[in-house]
């Protein structure tokens, strides 16, 4: 059963408190900071550290609970905000509207899942990123139905 999207955005909400500011630059580090956040928001458990599958997982949950927590300023729209925020960051140029410091920080959650996600996905980090925002569509889906 999947998680309701309330309960996906507290866990967003829960990453994106336990990530610190600035991340480390140190590589290594910073991949052990946002397993810690994993860990603490609840989207990872401590007998799955270094396992890539699992972490993977992890990473892609919270990616879809961040385009779920995006979904509370313009419903229905939040995947497509976290794309529009990542291609931004990456392509220097300020969406309109401009993100506000909520919707920065989620990017900077986003940017940090993947970024630990060069360690542990096999495949191209756009299928995870593309993987969750389908599951975060047929989350939102389903809610808006009653299913679960």
């Amino acid at each position: 059963m999947r998680n309701p999207p309330t309960d996906s955005r507290a866990t967003a909400r829960s990453l994106i408190e336990a990530l610190p500011r600035p991340l480390p630059q140190d590589e290594a580090r910073r991949a052990d900071v946002v397993q810690s956040a994993l860990l603490t928001s609840g989207l990872l458990n401590h007998s799955d550290l270094g396992h890539s599958p699992a972490v993977t997982a992890a990473i892609r949950d919270g990616l879809t609970s961040l385009a779920h927590l995006l979904d509370m300023d313009a419903p229905g729209h939040g995947a497509g905000r976290l794309l529009l925020l990542l291609l931004a960051e990456r392509d220097a140029f300020t969406p309109h509207p401009a993100p506000d410091t909520a919707q920065l920080r989620a990017r900077d959650a986003a940017t940090a899942l993947l970024c630990l996600a060069q360690w542990h996905v096999s495949d191209d980090q756009l299928r995870l990123l593309g993987g969750a925002l389908e599951v975060h569509a047929e989350e939102a889906r389903d809610s808006s139905t009653g299913r679960s």
